[in-house]
């Protein structure tokens, strides 16, 4: 039999069936399996980063440099990277993780968190911090207020951050500010035509008397779009939603000067990284920052060009990776987990824009990168940190596990293509909680939440109704999702008590559509297709809808961008379904990959 297994790089050999498909099922009053991820858990342990790692004493500053396997793990100082990134990455974090948690703890600390970020907004929108972000290899400098600068990245981030806040609360402040801040972005912009527009300093920083301040950053465009989207889906400020287009038809232009270039490709040039060999590239993570605004504006609006755009920079970006969720950060050797999610949050609208593949891509990442990544002081945890630093004191390397714990749920970044060190890749970063990737990881578990269902209106994956995507396992209003991987290919709903809707269940992508069977409370039925999902009609409240599939099993030889890097390493993946089991060469140290969906313990009190 043949298969068709798609998002991977390199090449695919013997695939096969592992478990074939149920043809008769249980009811789950007989029992629920409890073998797969568990995205609620996930949350209620990145509730603990949220809570924990903001110090009261200088306004609720977290931390960038976080250093899991250095003693001390993290420095008794301000850290000047922090302001208007991490912390303005962590800033959205709270709405989407206490949404997906239902943790109602931590509410002072969110409050002044919250609070924190507010200050660096002025009365005419203004977006104040100084540079360290953006120069964030010095991390000795001291800043004052007198080097306060207009910050488009952060004004981005503060912007999609009050957005989320008047959604959930409809406060009218955090719409009125979010409103400014939109004003103050545009007023920045260069109109060389009404409908096309551009930021002359990029995403970097801007003097207050308007003149750009010279960095690298400036030929990487702002990640404004999703924040305009977002703030418009909100409130409905069409104004917002105008600025938003103008934008991406400047990018796509080119119009900034010294600013990417898209290829008709997909490929993005730009010299601001360089291989051994000499060849330049973008920055990934802040190019799909882009990339996945640009998805969703094409989502929303119904343009095509902007999704065949983003489509094509995330096939590029693709082709630089190895389809596992690991892809270059800037040079070759290094994964940024900022830039997985990225490519999680751009494939969920890519998949929605009616190319359902694209939500295996969604599962692969989640569970083979961000779930295997977020950090836990396990008992092994503890005797390794022991072994690394057997030189100190128990009572100091006591110390530097509790401080350790406060950053437990948050997710590594620079991590390895088949570890947490980084080993095949000379080490680079591996290991790190870098105040970037740990809340961006965070998004990656919310994104993948919402995608697992929702109920939507015609479009483009069909008609109106509840579409469940990810073969993951969710409560939610219009019914109980439930996985049954890794031990069969199952997926069941069970119908909310007040739901009565059509529903669409989708297999995955490689799974054959003759092998596919449907059940309808225990009860064999013809399958009916709607496009790439099987549809169910008249679901009554407390149905349970289900459909199963066989889980195949390949070998999977790697390629990807790593090899200028290591040429010399041959990569090779055993999967099962959507996740890897193994990795050759295997892990000397901490591996990535366990043969299991992950297990995280009952989180500590205070957090959930």
């Amino acid at each position: 039999m043949e298969f068709c297994i798609k998002g991977l790089t390199g090449r695919v050999l013997g695939a096969r069936v592992a478990v074939e498909a149920p043809q008769s099922i249980s009811g789950l009053a007989a029992g629920l399996p409890g073998g797969d991820l568990d995205l609620r858990r996930m949350a209620q342990w990145a509730m603990n980063y949220l809570i924990r790692t903001p110090r009261p004493q200088w306004n609720y500053e977290p931390v960038f440099q976080c250093h899991p396997l250095r003693y001390p793990p993290v420095p008794d100082t301000h850290d000047v990277v922090v302001p208007c990134d991490t912390d303005a990455r962590m800033n959205w974090e709270w709405y989407y993780m206490r949404e997906v948690s239902g943790s109602d703890a931590g509410r002072g600390v969110e409050e002044g968190f919250h609070r924190r970020l507010l200050d660096y907004v002025q009365e005419d929108g203004a977006v104040l911090a100084h540079v360290g972000c953006y120069n964030e290899g010095d991390i000795n400098t001291v800043y004052t207020d007198a080097d306060r600068v207009y910050h488009v990245w952060g004004a981005t981030k503060i912007l999609h951050a009050l957005a989320e806040d008047f959604r959930r609360t409809g406060h009218p402040q955090a719409k009125a500010t979010a409103r400014k801040i939109m004003l103050r972005l545009k007023k920045l912009a260069v109109y060389p035509r009404p409908d096309q527009c551009y930021f002359p300093a990029g995403m970097g920083a801007v003097k207050q008397d308007g003149a750009i301040i010279p960095n690298i950053w400036n030929q990487q465009p702002a990640p404004v779009v999703e924040p305009l989207v977002n703030y418009y889906l909100a409130t409905g400020d069409g104004e917002a939603l105008d600025f938003a287009r103008a934008y991406t038809e400047g990018l796509l232009a080119g119009l900034q000067p010294g600013g990417i270039r898209i290829e008709p490709d997909g490929r993005v040039a730009s010299n601001m990284c360089t291989d051994p060999d000499g060849a330049t590239f973008p920055h990934s993570h802040v190019t799909m920052h882009v990339a996945w605004g640009m998805a969703h504006l094409g989502l929303l609006t119904g343009e095509p060009r902007y999704v065949d755009t983003a489509r094509k920079i995330w096939d590029w970006m693709l082709s630089r990776g190895t389809g596992t969720g690991w892809f270059p950060a800037g040079p070759a050797n290094c994964c940024e987990t900022c830039m997985t999610s990225d490519m999680i949050s751009t494939a969920a609208l890519i998949a929605r824009s009616g190319h359902p593949e694209y939500f295996d891509y969604v599962e692969r990442y989640l569970r083979n990168y961000i779930s295997n990544l977020q950090f836990i002081v396990t008992p092994e945890f503890a005797a390794y940190y022991r072994r690394l630093h057997a030189d100190v004191g128990e009572e100091q390397i006591k110390a530097a596990l509790a401080e350790l714990e406060r950053f437990q749920g948050g997710v590594i970044g620079g991590s390895g293509l088949n570890d947490w060190e980084n080993d095949l890749l000379g080490g680079v970063s591996g290991f790190e909680m870098f105040g970037c990737c740990a809340p961006e990881g965070m998004r990656a578990i919310y994104t993948s939440w919402t995608n697992v269902i929702d109920r939507l209106e015609e479009s483009p994956l069909g008609p109106a109704g509840v579409y469940v995507n990810l073969c993951l396992s969710r409560e939610s209003p219009w019914g109980q999702v439930v996985s049954f991987f890794p031990d069969a290919g199952r997926l069941t709903v069970r119908v909310g008590a007040k739901v009565r809707e059509r529903f669409f269940l989708r297999p995955p992508h490689w799974a054959e559509r003759e092998q596919v069977r449907v059940f309808v409370n225990g009860t064999s039925l013809p399958v009916q297709w709607s496009g790439a999902y099987v549809r169910f009609d008249g679901a009554a409240p407390g149905d349970e809808l289900t459909i199963t599939y066989p889980l195949i099993a390949f070998t999977h030889e790697a390629d990807g961008h790593w090899k200028k890097y290591a040429p010399e390493v041959k990569l090779k993946f055993e999967w099962l379904g959507n996740m890897v089991v193994s990795a050759e060469p295997p892990a000397r140290r901490t591996p990535l990959f366990t043969g299991r969906p992950r297990q995280l313990p009952v989180p500590p009190t205070g957090a959930s």
